[in-house]
């Protein structure tokens, strides 16, 4: 809204302070001043355009998404089969008997012998 004010507003001065042309009487060089004053204008409200205000920007941020969670698979429950019972036993023991070797002596008596054999 200043620009066009600024700008009405000079114009309309030029055009007040500018001698009347007539047709064939200097045309260039009024054409030349028209040019120069609206140059001098456009100039004029350039300067007077307060800067721009700095614009800050957050920096990028690069997004990256969760990686998907594995997809879940029902199996059956296993099965379980019970074997024979296991039965622990100690091994078996063996007892072999020490062999008994005697002697007997027979001191005055005559020898017996069986089944009627050598009777005296």
């Amino acid at each position: 809204m200043k620009k066009l004010i600024i700008s009405l507003l000079t114009l309309g001065v030029i055009t007040g302070l500018a001698p009347r042309a007539q047709a064939g009487d200097r045309e260039w060089a009024t054409a030349g001043k028209v040019l120069t004053g609206v140059i001098a204008g456009a100039a004029l409200v350039q300067a007077l355009q307060p800067p721009p205000a700095p614009v800050y920007t957050a920096p990028p941020v690069a997004y990256v998404p969760a990686p998907a969670p594995p997809p879940v698979v029902y199996a059956p429950a296993p099965m379980v089969v019970a074997g024979p019972p296991v039965v622990y036993a100690p091994p078996p023991v063996y007892y072999a008997l020490a062999p008994v070797v005697g002697f007997h002596f027979r001191v005055g008596h005559a020898p017996r012998h069986h089944r009627g054999h050598f009777r005296r």
